[in-house]
């Protein structure tokens, strides 16, 4: 192996450190926010994917698994959860009578408008070194990661 594969890979092997390393720490600190309305941060990326505009009616679960990269059988349990503490309803699908669409309820949106407040503060605290132009950067260069991985 040649001394610049060498340092290439030491180099790969450093940015997804790092990138473990900032995801651990960013979920303890969403998790501390996010406990004081008894939330989870699994919990959380559901009600924020369901608040998008134009979600009124909700998501199948196979919508949700792909917007949030997760297995079916791990998004289940946390579904019956949210829904047994009243946070999501599963509604039938208007496009298909026999498949279910899950939605926030209205504790759900309050939930979500609470919690929201308090990680959209941490969020822009946590990128206050970023400009505009950085943080497209940063998402673009995270997107191609994840086409690149799922290439692999």
């Amino acid at each position: 192996m040649t001394e610049s594969n060498v340092e290439s890979r030491e180099l790969s092997q450093k940015v997804y450190f790092r990138l473990y390393q900032t995801i651990n720490v960013a979920l303890r600190a969403v998790a501390a926010l996010l406990s004081e309305v008894d939330m989870s941060p699994q919990q959380w990326s559901i009600l924020d994917s369901l608040s998008r505009p134009g979600l009124k009616e909700g998501m199948t679960v196979n919508g949700l698994v792909e917007y949030l990269m997760v297995s079916r059988q791990s998004l289940n349990g946390v579904l019956k959860r949210m829904e047994k503490a009243g946070y999501i309803e599963r509604v039938v699908n208007p496009d298909d009578q026999r498949s279910r669409k899950i939605r926030l309820s209205d504790h759900g949106r309050e939930i979500w408008t609470t919690a929201d407040d308090r990680t959209r503060r941490f969020y822009i605290d946590s990128l206050e070194h970023m400009n505009e132009q950085n943080m497209l950067d940063a998402i673009a260069t995270l997107e191609k990661m994840q086409i690149n991985i799922r290439s692999l």
